[in-house]
């Protein structure tokens, strides 16, 4: 069924969101009063799995002016879950669309006003047309699809948009570096997202997964080395631990590489374009909605298992951090940064500093990562916050025991089970 490719509470627009609700907001923001809207047809904004921290629709809008009787435009609305259930209620008091707020009206058009003036014409982000957060939370934005933007059609990771992205991401902490260290402290009051939030200490997917595979690893006696570490790590609250890291700023850490961090940096919210022959030619950054100032890190290794494929982050983890690396510090040049420059080797520090986060994402996100792969319609919801079986199944997928089987001497020789 079609139904099946979408989220449930994407299938049917509140009615809030009827002509006279687009027939405002088209006025206010093409600042013409002789709008009129004839027809909205609301469709789901993304496909099954795509995001999970807000809804999303496609308004299709056909309306008339002054200039013309027949005008059609398509935006993207983003809203709080409005129905209630378990997502609701993780997401409220998390002021997620207050810090997307706040990156779209204000930081990144600063950002795009420092690049620019340093001669780099990059851009980072779709357009918002409109944001409020009274009588509802709510962003409309413009709909990239129309100039042939599109998001990776799976989770499987791209080397080649993935490195695109990475160059992006290094733009955007260079130049929030360089904010903070000239004296701007506007960024570190973004000090607070869903990681930092203590219900994530009620999500069954971070709860249990830690433990989910510990015990694979005792069911296997290729793994029989390694199971009693991850045990020991399992009762030292692993949950908390990962905290440390998006809590270092508050906590006055002196980690070796503070940026403002997009917070969600993963393949779905990544946009791209292709030239001719099919390559990669543009990529924008979407959803803004965890960002949080703190180690560069954060990103860094959500990248590492969100975007990059098993290969990638096998055998070109070094290579993707050297190369973002050197965007940054080639970026703070442009800007001309006069302060002291950070070195490689130290950010290397804050991955063993910070190792948790990273033990983490192995432990919880990427089984389901690797599951939705080869099941793009799993309910993001229901592995989240309840089927323990399906959970505990992933933990058997053969290409989930394969990079295990390939990651494991490599966190035992770096010192990451210590």
């Amino acid at each position: 069924m079609v139904e099946e490719q979408y989220n449930d509470d994407e299938l049917h627009a509140p009615e809030w969101m009827n002509k006279e609700f687009f027939e405002k907001i088209l006025r206010e923001t093409d600042n013409d009063d002789s709008i009129k809207v004839q027809e909205v047809q609301m469709k789901p904004g993304s496909a099954k799995g795509d995001h999970y921290g807000s809804i999303m629709f496609r308004a299709i809008i056909n309306y008339e002016c002054k200039n013309s009787k027949n005008q059609e435009k398509s935006l993207i609305v983003k809203t709080m879950p409005f129905v209630d259930g378990p997502k609701k209620e993780m997401l409220q008091g998390m002021n997620i669309f207050d810090i997307e707020i706040k990156m779209y009206n204000e930081i990144i058009p600063k950002f795009q006003k420092i690049l620019k003036d340093s001669g780099d014409n990059t851009e980072l982000g779709g357009k918002c047309l409109y944001a409020a957060t009274e009588p509802q939370e709510i962003l409309i934005f413009e709909d990239l699809t129309k100039k042939n933007y599109k998001t990776v059609t799976n989770w499987g990771g791209s080397w080649e948009v993935g490195k695109k992205a990475v160059e992006k991401l290094a733009k955007w902490h260079a130049m929030s570096f360089k904010m903070v260290n000239d004296g701007d402290d506007s960024l570190q009051k973004f000090n607070k997202n869903g990681f930092t939030d203590d219900k994530i200490k009620e999500v069954p997917m971070f709860v249990n997964g830690f433990s989910d595979f510990v015990k694979m690893l005792k069911t296997k006696p290729e793994f029989e080395k390694y199971a009693p570490k991850f045990e020991k790590l399992s009762t030292e609250d692993p949950i908390s631990k990962t905290q440390v890291l998006f809590n270092a700023f508050i906590n006055g850490d002196k980690a070796n590489l503070f940026v403002l961090n997009h917070g969600d940096f993963h393949i779905k919210n990544l946009m791209f374009t292709e030239k001719d022959d099919g390559k990669v030619d543009e990529v924008l950054l979407v959803d803004f909605q965890l960002c949080i100032w703190g180690p560069a890190v954060i990103d860094l290794i959500y990248m590492l298992y969100m975007m990059m494929d098993g290969e990638s982050r096998i055998n070109r983890r070094n290579e993707i951090i050297h190369y973002y690396f050197e965007t940054f510090t080639e970026t703070l040049k442009k800007l001309k940064f006069s302060g002291e420059y950070p070195k490689l080797t130290n950010l290397y520090k804050d991955f063993i500093t910070y190792k948790d986060f990273e033990l983490l994402m192995l432990t919880t996100m990427l089984p389901f990562i690797t599951a939705i792969q080869e099941d793009p319609t799993l309910d993001i919801g229901q592995v989240m916050h309840g089927n323990d079986d399906i959970r505990k199944s992933f933990y058997e997928n053969e290409n989930y025991l394969t990079y295990v089987r390939q990651i494991l001497p490599i966190l035992l020789y770096t010192g990451f089970l210590d």
